[in-house]
C-alpha cells in the first residue's frame, strides 16, 4: 500500500470567483463535506498514514478544518508554496517528505472522486505493473483544461497538459480524450524532473510536463482508466455536478457509505 501520499491545494480558484475570494476551493462543500476531506478520504482508502498538503497564501481555512489528520486517523502537515508557480513546483516541495526508495500518491485538492474504495484498486493496478508510475485516467469530451495522454494498451506513450484544440488531436482516443484525473503514483525520480520543467504559457511549471520528461527517459508509466465518477469542482458546471452525486450518495446509502 502507499503509506505517504501529497495532496496539492495551491491554486487561486479563480473560476470559482466570487466564492473563492471567501474562501479556498478545496473547502467549498460537495455534499456535506468540504472537497479536500472527500480527497483525503480516498488517499486513506490507498493505505496513506502520512499526508502533506502543498497550500499557497491565504489558505488557512485549509488548516483550520483538517488540523493534524487526528480526527481521521492519520498525520497530516503542511508546507506553504509562496508564490503560484505551478503544479511541478508544488510537488517539489515535497522532497524532503518521501523517502528516495518509496512510491507515493500525488492527489488534486479539488477532486471529488467516487467511489472512495476504487484506490484501493488503484494501488493494486500500480503495483501488478512494478513500473514508474501510474496515471489515473478518465475520459472528457473536451480536453483544453486538462492534461491528456496518449494510451498503447495500458502503457502511456504520449502526454500534454492543457492543449489546444488543434494540439490535442493526436490525442483522441473513439470520441474522448483521456484526461489525467488529478491523481497520480509514482516513485521518487519525479523530484529529479520537476526541477527540469520550463514555465509554461500561463507562467506556471505544469506536473504533466515533469510526468513526460519522466517517461521519455526509459521510466514505464501506465494510465489506469477510472470507471467511477470523477470531478474537478474547479468550475460552477462540476461543482454542481459533484454536489448532485454526493448528495445523492449521502441521502440512498447514508453519510459514511463510502468509507
Amino acid at each position: 500500500m502507499i503509506e505517504r501520499a501529497v495532496v496539492l491545494a495551491a491554486g487561486k480558484g479563480t473560476r470559482l470567483e466570487p466564492i473563492t475570494h471567501a474562501v479556498p476551493k478545496e473547502v467549498v462543500r460537495v455534499g456535506k463535506k468540504p472537497t479536500i476531506e472527500h480527497v483525503i478520504r480516498v488517499l486513506k482508502h490507498g493505505g496513506a498514514e502520512e499526508i502533506l498538503v502543498i497550500i499557497g497564501r491565504k489558505k488557512q481555512p485549509i488548516i483550520d478544518y483538517l488540523g493534524s489528520g487526528d480526527r481521521f486517523g492519520l498525520d497530516i502537515y503542511y508546507r506553504v508554496q509562496e508564490e503560484p508557480k505551478g503544479t511541478a513546483h508544488a510537488v517539489s516541495l515535497a522532497k524532503g517528505f518521501i523517502d528516495k526508495s518509496e512510491d507515493f500518491a500525488i492527489m488534486y485538492g479539488d477532486n471529488y472522486i467516487y467511489p472512495y474504495r476504487a484506490m484501493e484498486k488503484i494501488v493494486k493496478f500500480h503495483e501488478k505493473k512494478d513500473g514508474n508510475g501510474t496515471l489515473v485516467l478518465h475520459p472528457v469530451d473536451d480536453p483544453r483544461r486538462f492534461g491528456v495522454v496518449k494510451l498503447e494498451k495500458e502503457k502511456i506513450v504520449g502526454m500534454i497538459e492543457k492543449p489546444s484544440m488543434e494540439e490535442a488531436q493526436p490525442y483522441k482516443r473513439d470520441d474522448h480524450w483521456l484526461n489525467i484525473a488529478g491523481l497520480m503514483i509514482v516513485n521518487s525520480k519525479i523530484f529529479k524532473h520537476v526541477k527540469e520543467v520550463e514555465t509554461g504559457r500561463q507562467g506556471e511549471k505544469w506536473l504533466t510536463d515533469a510526468v513526460e520528461k519522466m517517461r521519455k527517459e526509459k521510466n514505464d508509466l501506465y494510465g489506469y482508466v477510472f470507471e467511477g465518477k470523477r470531478f474537478d469542482i474547479g468550475t460552477f458546471d462540476s461543482l454542481t455536478e459533484a454536489d448532485r452525486l454526493a448528495q445523492e450518495v449521502e441521502g440512498s446509502e447514508g453519510e459514511n457509505s463510502e468509507e
